[in-house]
C-alpha cells in the first residue's frame, strides 16, 4: 500500500514545489506558467462576471453604474501606473541574475517600487485636486467616490510593477493571483460582510471596499515578493541605475498608451458616427472573443523573463529555439480557443440579447486577427527583452495611426462591421512590423511553420 501512495505522493509534492517555487526556467516549467496564467484570466473573467450581477442586484442599477463610472477611471489611469517598469523588469532582473550582479537586483526592486509609486501618487494628488476645482461641474453623487478612488491608484500602480518583478523571477501565480482572484474576491467578501451587517450599499460604499481590497492586495503581494526575494537573493548593498531603467521604461509606458487607444478606437468612433445599438454589439462581440486573445497573454506573461536571460548568457541557438517553441505554444492552442469561441459564438453572443447575435460574423474577423497576432509569437515582449522597447512602440504608435485612418474611412458605410476589419488589419500591420524587425535586426524568421532561424 505505501508503495502504490509513494508514486502520487511524489508528484504531488513535486507540484508544490513548482507552485511554490515558481519552475520558470525550462521549458516544461514555462508551459505549466502559461497553463496557469491561462486558468487564473479564465478564473478572473467568471469572477468578474458573477460580480457584476451580484454587485448590481445588491446596489441598484443607479449606484451601481456610477460604482462602474468611477472605478474605470482607476482601470484606465492604471494602464500607466508602473510607468513601464512591469516589462523592464523582466529585461534587467534575469539579465543581472545571469550577471550575479545581486547588487542591481536589490537596487532594481527597490526602484521598481518608489519610482512607479512616487509617480502615481502624484497623479493621484493631480486628480484630486482636479476634482476639487471641478467639483461644481460634476454630478454631486460622482465627487466623494472620484476621491475615494484616487486613494486606490497608488496600491494599484505598485500591484502593476511588482506583478513584472515576480515574473521576472518566474513566479508567474505571484504575479498574476493577486490583482485577478484576490482583489475581486476580496472585494465581494468585503461587500458581502457590509450587506450582513444591514450597511446601505451604494456606489461610495462599493468605493471603499475597493480601496481597502486593492490596498490589501498590494500589501500582501509585496510581503510575499520580499520573503520570495529574500530566500533567493541574500541581503547587501544596493546599486542604481536610474537612468538607465527609466529611459528603457518610458517607451514601454508610451507602447501600452497605444495599445490601449488601439483597443477602444473602433468603439469611440462607432459612438460618433452609428447607433447605440452597434457599440453594444460591436462591445459584445469584443468581450466574447477576447478569451481567444488570453492565450497570448498567458504565454507572453510567463516566457518574457526568459529571452532576457538567455540574451544574457549569449546563448543564441537556445534563445531561437525557444522562441520557436513560444509560437507554437501561443498559435495552437489560440487555433483550438477560437474554434471553441466561433462553434459557441452565437449562443454566446445570445446570453447578451438576440438582438445581439447579428455581431457573429464580427466575431469571425476579430478572431482571425487575434490568431494572426500569434502565428509571430511573443514579438513585442521579445523586442522589449532585447532593448527594442522605442521601435516597438513606434510600432504600436504606426498600428495606432493606421486603424484610426481606416476606422474613419470604413465605420461611416460598414458601422460595426468596418470597426472589425480595422481592428484585423491594424493588427496584421503590427505583427508584419514585428516580423520585418526581427529577421532585419536579429535575423530570426518569426512565424509559425517556419520557426526562427538564422539566415
Amino acid at each position: 500500500m505505501a508503495t502504490d501512495e509513494a508514486g502520487p505522493l511524489r508528484a504531488w509534492k513535486r507540484w508544490r514545489r513548482t507552485v511554490r517555487d515558481g519552475d520558470g526556467e525550462s521549458d516544461r516549467g514555462i508551459q505549466r506558467a502559461a497553463g496557469s496564467a491561462f486558468l487564473i484570466r479564465i478564473a478572473n473573467a467568471a469572477i468578474a462576471y458573477l460580480s457584476q450581477i451580484i454587485m448590481a442586484r445588491w446596489m441598484g442599477t443607479f449606484e451601481y453604474g456610477v460604482y462602474v463610472y468611477v472605478w474605470t477611471w482607476v482601470l484606465l489611469v492604471g494602464t500607466v501606473a508602473d510607468l513601464g517598469f512591469a516589462v523592464t523588469a523582466q529585461r534587467f532582473i534575469p539579465r543581472y541574475t545571469q550577471e550575479s550582479d545581486l547588487d542591481r537586483v536589490r537596487g532594481f526592486i527597490l526602484a521598481s517600487r518608489w519610482v512607479p509609486g512616487f509617480f502615481v501618487s502624484l497623479l493621484a494628488a493631480v486628480a484630486a485636486l482636479s476634482i476639487w476645482l471641478l467639483e461644481g461641474r460634476l454630478d454631486a453623487y460622482l465627487v466623494f467616490p472620484l476621491y475615494l478612488a484616487c486613494l486606490a491608484l497608488p496600491p494599484y500602480g505598485l500591484t502593476g510593477a511588482q506583478d513584472g518583478v515576480a515574473r521576472a523571477f518566474g513566479w508567474i501565480n505571484l504575479a498574476l493571483v493577486p490583482p485577478f482572484v484576490l482583489r475581486p474576491l476580496l472585494l465581494l467578501a468585503i461587500m458581502l460582510a457590509l450587506f450582513v451587517a444591514g450597511l446601505p450599499l451604494d456606489a461610495t460604499t462599493a468605493m471603499w471596499a475597493a480601496v481597502a481590497a486593492t490596498w490589501l492586495t498590494s500589501v500582501g503581494q509585496i510581503a510575499m515578493l520580499d520573503r520570495r526575494v529574500g530566500a533567493r537573493v541574500e541581503k547587501g548593498p544596493r546599486r542604481y541605475a536610474h537612468r538607465l531603467w527609466l529611459t528603457s521604461a518610458l517607451p514601454v509606458l508610451f507602447a501600452n498608451i497605444f495599445q490601449f487607444m488601439l483597443s477602444y478606437v473602433g468603439v469611440f468612433l462607432l459612438q460618433a458616427f452609428r447607433s447605440p445599438n452597434e457599440v453594444a454589439v460591436f462591445y459584445a462581440a469584443t468581450k466574447v472573443t477576447a478569451i481567444v486573445s488570453m492565450v497570448y497573454f498567458a504565454v507572453s506573461a510567463s516566457a518574457t523573463h526568459r529571452f532576457a536571460g538567455l540574451e544574457a548568457a549569449g546563448d543564441r541557438p537556445g534563445l531561437e529555439k525557444f522562441y520557436a517553441g513560444s509560437i507554437r505554444w501561443m498559435f495552437w492552442p489560440t487555433v483550438a480557443v477560437g474554434a471553441v469561441i466561433l462553434a459557441l459564438g452565437k449562443p454566446l453572443l445570445w446570453l447578451f440579447g438576440a438582438e445581439f447575435m447579428s455581431g457573429y460574423w464580427l466575431m469571425w474577423v476579430m478572431v482571425a486577427g487575434l490568431t494572426l497576432r500569434t502565428a509571430i509569437g511573443p514579438g513585442e515582449q521579445f523586442l522589449n527583452m532585447m532593448g527594442r522597447q522605442r521601435r516597438c512602440a513606434a510600432i504600436y504608435a504606426a498600428a495606432f495611426v493606421f486603424n484610426l485612418a481606416l476606422s474613419l474611412l470604413l465605420i461611416p458605410g460598414w458601422g460595426a462591421m468596418g470597426a472589425a476589419v480595422a481592428a484585423a488589419l491594424s493588427i496584421a500591420l503590427e505583427s508584419l512590423l514585428i516580423h520585418l524587425t526581427m529577421r532585419r535586426t536579429f535575423a530570426i524568421r518569426a512565424f509559425i511553420g517556419f520557426g526562427p532561424s538564422a539566415g
